[in-house]
């Protein structure tokens, strides 16, 4: 608990807009890992799914917490096992009406647990499924810039008012890659990496990112931020990566969590926290 007296927390809150706080990786300490969360300023979290076998706790979750939000997707690690019944379980789960987004769905093509072709099938059948939805497409890209940008595009991904809106999640590309996220109109989020003291790249993309597509997330348990590397990462370590932005951008803990805050809860339509 020491590690809780240096958080930069600051009076105006913050959202984890990317954390995996399900019993699968919390175990019994679920409930009190989100307890902790809000007691140290994030007001708000969204808990996207990477698997469909779990959506019942994901509902469970939301429901039991009213500042508490999920969404449904297929992993590109699972995608070797997508079917129609798949998109029909989406869309079922996202009826709820604590249900934000889809995804966690992309392209990884640095692990490469599923067939490349088996990805792009399942990544643009849920880019399908969210335009249809009107939800926003949570995306994970490793090592597969073009072929991501491609499927969004012919997704009807842009800048328009009906277009296929979302976000990179846990971003780890560099400058080059931002002209195009800007193109499609998409929200960049920063996870923990960007502590890093190897990140140059991600650092320097950290500083060109409009304030107005800004997200900052945890991807927990994955990913703890440089201050606490080596423990469990929980959604109040968010602050961390606020902490770093600022340093990066020049700007405040308050600027960038405030920002990003507004941002989170354009692209995912949450309300005002209760």
């Amino acid at each position: 608990m020491e590690k809780t007296k240096e958080l930069p927390r600051k009076d105006c809150g913050i959202i984890d807009s990317h954390a995996h706080v399900v019993s699968e990786f919390f175990g019994e300490e679920r409930e009190e890992v989100i307890r902790r969360s809000f007691e140290n300023g994030v007001v708000q979290m969204v808990n996207p799914g990477v698997v469909l076998d779990n959506v019942d706790e994901l509902k469970d979750i939301a429901e039991r917490h009213a500042n508490l939000f999920f969404a449904t997707g297929l992993h590109p690690h699972e995608a070797k096992d997508w079917t129609d019944k798949c998109a029909e379980e989406i869309e079922r789960a996202s009826q709820h009406p604590k249900a934000v987004g889809v995804g966690e769905c992309g392209l990884d093509f640095f692990y490469n647990n599923s067939d490349h072709d088996s990805q792009k099938r399942a990544f643009a059948a849920q880019c399908e499924l969210a335009k249809r939805l009107n939800k926003p497409v949570i995306v994970h890209c490793r090592d597969a810039w073009q072929e991501v940008f491609d499927i969004l595009e012919e997704s009807g991904a842009g800048t328009s008012d009906d277009s296929l809106k979302g976000v990179f999640h846990c971003f780890t590309g560099a400058p080059e890659h931002l002209p195009k996220i800007a193109e499609l109109g998409f929200y960049v989020s920063f996870s923990g990496i960007v502590t890093f003291p190897n990140a140059k790249a991600l650092q320097e993309a950290a500083r060109q990112v409009p304030e107005d597509k800004i997200l900052v997330e945890t991807d927990c348990p994955f990913l703890a931020p440089q201050k606490v590397r080596g423990s469990k990462n929980e959604p109040r370590y968010v602050w961390y990566v606020a902490e770093k932005l600022a340093e990066l951008r020049g700007s405040t803990v308050e600027s960038i969590a405030t920002a990003a805050m507004v941002n989170t809860r354009k692209l995912f339509k949450l309300p005002e926290p209760v």
